[in-house]
């Protein structure tokens, strides 16, 4: 027999999994939350823009003076060299929303983490799900220390999908793409996000806490595998012409990570007393800014349909809840797609792949006729690759 039960068991302690957590114990004070996280959030991360329009989201979860006493840094622009080679800077006070916020992930992860737990939900950092399997009503959780059974499981483990066959569940990948990032210290910053479009993919900026910076080039895998040697990387980075500069020659490379950040999702988004949240439901390219407002939300809407599941209104919870996932994908699609078009000046293979249909076909046309997409000949190389 399993050692403990819990009406609810959240997988994951990133900010989809702590804002479902936190949504059980103020909607469901009487019932029993567990939340586990196979981290412990002490490790660097790349530094996010957290928009203002998730100050709504923080004051639904009680946390927003805890957020506001954390002291975040406000995000003062945003810096592009996109459309073309011109850096464009949009101010935060600009915003019909306000200033956003330029996060320390860990430290953002760790606060929500803390005040589940400040709210009574059991919180196990360190803690791996190994398996899950169907038990009556519920489920049968092992972990690395021990069995748990639960009502309900939120499933909100990030890009992490271990689980998917346990849970019945399909992973779909609509697009390819990884982050080639190091984090370095001694990198003082303004307080802007910086992106910039480059021949092999795009690269963003960002600063971290105590002069950190961090700084990733993100491209196709097959594509970008040379950039997991030092020299290449830094080779390319050394092109690009916003994001280069904004490295002192004293700055420090402290670590370096690569990591998937194409487009994926789940199917089903929900199941027989799961659902999945955050990334782990659906994890979008990073320049579409979904985000940490994609996850805290996801975790909020999760946590309501996981309460009526144990309710008793399972398939109406279901529907609902894949609806709003599906509403949620297809608004996504269109809109990743003209942040991409922006960036039309480049015909190397990355930007290709990005085209829509027609506009690859259009471009084909164009290149038969001796014509560049650019209205410029075709043997002339305004930007050579790396």
């Amino acid at each position: 027999m399993p050692s403990e039960q819990a009406d609810f068991v959240v997988i994951g302690g990133g900010p989809a999994g702590a804002s479902a957590a936190l949504t059980l114990r103020r909607h469901a004070p009487g019932r029993r939350v567990v939340l586990v996280e196979a981290g412990r959030h002490d490790r660097a991360k790349p530094g996010e823009v957290l928009p203002a329009v998730a100050q709504g989201l923080l004051r639904q979860l009680g946390i927003w003076e805890l957020f506001l006493a954390a002291s975040f840094v406000e995000s003062r622009a945003v810096v592009s060299a996109w459309a073309d080679e011109t850096p464009q800077e949009r101010p935060s006070i600009f915003s019909a929303q306000g200033t956003g916020w330029q996060l320390d992930r860990a430290r953002f992860d760790r606060l929500l983490v803390e005040a589940a737990a400040a709210a009574g939900v059991d919180v196990r950092l360190g803690c791996t799900v190994r398996s899950a399997t169907r038990e009556g009503q519920g489920w049968w959780l092992e972990l690395a220390d021990g069995d748990i059974v639960a009502g309900a499981v939120i499933w909100a483990a990030g890009r992490s999908w271990k689980l998917a066959r346990s849970f019945g569940a399909t992973l779909k990948v609509h697009a390819h793409l990884a982050a080639y990032t190091r984090f370095f210290d001694r990198a003082p910053g303004d307080c802007r996000m910086v992106i910039e479009a480059r021949p092999e993919g795009w690269w963003y900026s960002a600063d971290l806490p105590g002069d950190g910076r961090v700084v990733a080039c993100l491209t196709d895998p097959d594509l970008g595998s040379n950039l997991r040697d030092p020299k290449s990387w830094y080779r390319a980075l050394a092109a690009t012409k916003v994001i280069a500069p904004l490295l002192p020659d004293g700055a420090r490379e402290t670590s370096a990570s690569v990591k998937s950040a194409g487009t994926a999702t789940i199917d089903p988004a929900a199941g027989e007393r799961w659902l999945a949240a955050g990334d782990c439901l659906f994890a979008a390219d990073p320049l579409s800014s979904r985000g940490i407002v994609h996850a805290l939300r996801s975790g909020i809407l999760a946590a309501y349909a996981a309460s009526d599941m144990i309710e008793g209104r399972d398939e109406l919870a279901r529907r609902r809840y894949k609806m709003i996932a599906a509403q949620g994908y297809s608004d996504y699609v269109p809109a990743l797609a003209a942040y991409y078009a922006a960036a039309a000046r480049w015909d190397t293979l990355f930007w290709q792949r990005r085209r829509s249909p027609v506009e690859a076909r259009a471009a084909t046309q164009e290149r038969a006729m001796g014509i560049s997409s650019m209205g410029e000949r075709s043997n002339e190389t305004r930007h050579p690759g790396l």
